[in-house]
């Protein structure tokens, strides 16, 4: 099941939109591309970057990143918000218990709160505890990998949050794949190129990993500086972001999808057998062998069962 919101700046497109796929790599969009949920009630009703993942329960949730404080991208600013929008759900039918949860008693750049961009969730199981990753801005306005944790989705245990990564330089929209005992972690270098010249300044995929499955803070290394989403032309800025990575279920095959954000709602795909080879030599799909909904936006995806998604299918 893929979760993404839409391209335009109103509430229909800021809601959850879902779409499904049985290969991974062609997506059908669900209601006819309307809203799976849209938020009432809660500030503008506006909720972006949306990720649904499965607890241990069995029963889902959906997290997003918070901007109810905002109608649009410029209002945007004057208005971020440290919390993140919290749902649950048992079917990705029906969505229950909308709140707004704070990650963050830290502050941002001048007299802003931090931000928390882009949350995803995952199981620590040494803690035995969900860990929420996000991107935050210090006072400085530079964005790290903050990680938060929770045992219910209500009740955050480290009001402070931990600094999940920080590779030194201005990061942002992290996602994580777990395999072979360890995480893999795929991330924006938010950085700019100075003056006018794009080449190799960062606005791209690249990769981390840590030792084990463990989300602790400051293990992840980065071993090449090379982006995945540039292949072997590491001095062409492609504009990427949002990845999600999903392992093809009939080969041992990696895809990793990224959003052109600069074209409105269009993503590139790029494939690997080695979670492990050079980012660089990641091979770029042709769009061809992949489709996604018209105007896809920060997308991620979650495994159902057939018989859940028979049931889906069959609601939407």
């Amino acid at each position: 099941m893929l979760s993404y919101f839409g391209p335009q700046q109103d509430v229909p497109s800021d809601s959850l939109h879902l779409a499904y796929s049985t290969d991974g790599l062609r997506w059908s969009a669900l209601a006819n591309g309307r809203p799976a949920y849209q938020l009432t009630g809660m500030g503008t009703n506006h909720i972006r970057d949306p990720f649904l993942f499965r607890k241990n329960d069995g029963t889902y949730v959906y997290i997003a990143t918070d901007w109810t404080l905002s109608e649009n991208d410029a209002n945007y600013w004057n208005h971020p918000s440290s919390k993140i929008f919290v749902a649950d759900s048992t079917d990705l039918i029906t969505f229950t218990n909308p709140r707004l949860i704070t990650l963050t008693n830290l502050p941002g750049p001048g007299a802003t709160p931090m931000h928390a961009w882009a949350p995803e969730a995952y199981y620590d199981p040494d803690r035995k505890l969900y860990a929420i990753i996000w991107s935050g801005n210090d006072t400085t306005g530079a964005n790290r990998i903050y990680v938060s944790y929770t045992e219910d989705f209500v009740t955050i245990v480290n009001p402070t949050p931990d600094v999940l990564f920080d590779p030194g330089y201005s990061v942002i929209d992290a996602t994580i794949t777990q395999w072979n005992d360890r995480n893999y972690l795929f991330f924006k270098d938010e950085t700019d190129s100075s003056g006018s010249a794009l080449t190799g300044s960062g606005k791209d995929i690249q990769i981390a990993r840590s030792p084990t499955l463990a989300l602790d803070p400051a293990t992840f290394t980065r071993w090449s500086p090379d982006y995945i989403t540039r292949g072997s032309t590491q001095s062409r800025r492609r504009a990427t972001e949002g990845p999600f990575v999903i392992k093809d279920p009939r080969q041992d095959r990696w895809y990793l999808f990224a959003d052109y954000y600069l074209n409105g709602g269009v993503f590139g795909c790029w494939s690997t057998t080695d979670l492990d080879t050079d980012p660089g030599s990641w091979t770029e799909l042709p769009s061809a062998q992949y489709s996604f909904p018209s105007g896809v936006r920060h997308a991620n995806a979650v495994r159902v069962t057939q018989a859940e998604l028979d049931a889906i299918i069959a609601h939407y």
